[in-house]
Parts: C-alpha cells; sequence; structure tokens
C-alpha cells in the first residue's frame, strides 16, 4: 500500500508522524545519556570532597567519556528517528506485522501470549508471541505511543488478549525514588562534609550508596 492509498476496510495502519518520531528519538537519547553521565557528575563533585584530586590522565579519560557519551546520544539519536520515521504497524483481525526502513516481522494472532501496554513518554504497547516450537524464539513487536490512532490500535488488541499494564505502585516507587536522588545530590555535598569530618571511609559508604540509588533508578528507562 503506497502514499496516499487507504487501508482495506478493517485493516489498521499505524505511523509515528515526523514531529512524534524526533520527539520520541529526542527524549529516548536523552535518557540514555543521562544514565551513561550522572554517575560520572556525582563523582565529580563528590571525590574532591573527600580530599581526592584527580591527576591528569583521569581527567583526560573523564573528558574522553564524556565525548563519547555525547556523540553516542547523538548517532542514536539519528538511528532512533530513521527507524521512528520508517515505522509501519499494520494490524487485521489475524496479523499484527510491524516494519521499518530495515527489518520486519509479523506477529500471528494465534501466536500471541502476551500483550503489555507500558507507560511513559518512552512507553506504547509490546506484543509477544509464544517460543516458536522448533527454535524457541520469541518474536516481539512495539507500537510506540505518540502516533495519531493509538487509541485505535489498543482497542483492537485488547480485543485479542487482556492487557497488562506495568505496577502503578513499582513505577510511582521509581519516580519518588527519582526525586529524593535529585533532592539528595543537592544537599549531598554538604552532608558529605560532616562526614568527612568524622570518617572518610563512612564518606566513601555515602558516594557508593548515592552512585547505586542513580543506577537502579535509570535503570530500565
Amino acid at each position: 500500500m503506497g502514499p496516499g492509498q487507504r487501508a482495506p476496510q478493517g485493516v489498521i495502519v499505524y505511523r509515528l508522524d515526523a514531529v512524534a518520531a524526533k520527539r520520541r528519538a529526542g527524549a529516548a537519547a536523552v535518557v540514555r545519556a543521562v544514565t551513561a553521565l550522572a554517575p560520572v557528575l556525582l563523582a565529580a563533585e563528590l571525590l574532591p570532597r573527600l580530599g581526592w584530586s584527580a591527576p591528569g590522565p583521569v581527567l583526560a579519560v573523564a573528558a574522553a567519556l564524556f565525548a563519547l557519551v555525547v556523540v553516542r546520544a547523538a548517532v542514536q539519536y539519528g538511528t532512533s528517528k530513521r527507524r521512528l520515521g520508517s515505522l509501519r504497524v499494520t494490524l487485521d483481525d489475524e496479523t499484527l506485522a510491524a516494519e521499518t526502513a530495515a527489518d520486519g516481522l509479523t506477529v500471528p494472532r494465534s501466536r500471541v501470549a502476551r500483550i503489555v501496554e507500558i507507560d511513559g513518554v518512552l512507553g506504547g504497547i509490546r506484543v509477544e508471541s509464544a517460543p516458536d516450537a522448533a527454535t524457541g524464539i520469541v518474536l516481539s513487536a512495539t507500537i510506540p505511543r505518540g502516533g495519531d490512532g493509538f487509541g485505535e490500535v489498543r482497542a483492537r488488541l485488547e480485543q485479542w488478549r487482556t492487557i497488562e499494564r506495568r505496577g502503578r505502585g513499582r513505577f510511582s516507587v521509581r519516580v519518588l525514588l527519582g526525586v529524593a536522588v535529585v533532592v539528595a545530590l543537592f544537599f549531598l555535598p554538604f552532608v558529605l562534609d560532616d562526614f568527612v569530618a568524622r570518617s572518610r571511609l563512612l564518606a566513601v559508604g555515602v558516594v557508593i550508596a548515592a552512585w547505586g540509588a542513580i543506577r537502579w533508578t535509570m535503570r530500565g528507562r
């Protein structure tokens, strides 16, 4: 079906427009970059308060890492924008097909084992098949949120199988922890000064705990 042609009756064709694809690709690139850089920025802020001065080679490595993350985020943004811009999801009564400029897959309704709706700006609906009897391969197609007609796609898939939702409690806990980490980063340098005065080992423990909290909060976003 080419541009300007209408889908046959009963067939839903879903796409992301250029603006939605650009917005989603940008959000994903920012999340990945922040996830990679947050521990480094935390260390750059807190380690000097432990009396540790980074030698020149370490600073050079940190600068190179920062540049690498920025370049990688830019490349991922371009790749993601092109992939999302070319995405075409076709849904009829018996099959779901997801195609991009690079690849595509088809999930028959009879093989669908799970449908999950993911909340958030980078959310959408993931359709998973049962494992193939011969190879054990599980097909997985994702319909990203943001395009016109997302509700229509969701309503059709709900006729196939009950749509699972990610637990709101778990999501809320992550959001609250994220807020707590941001607040902690504001106050942590002042708190750390007090810990350093008492015990440098205890201060190192505070840094490690903050780093772990950031990694856990960012995980899976």
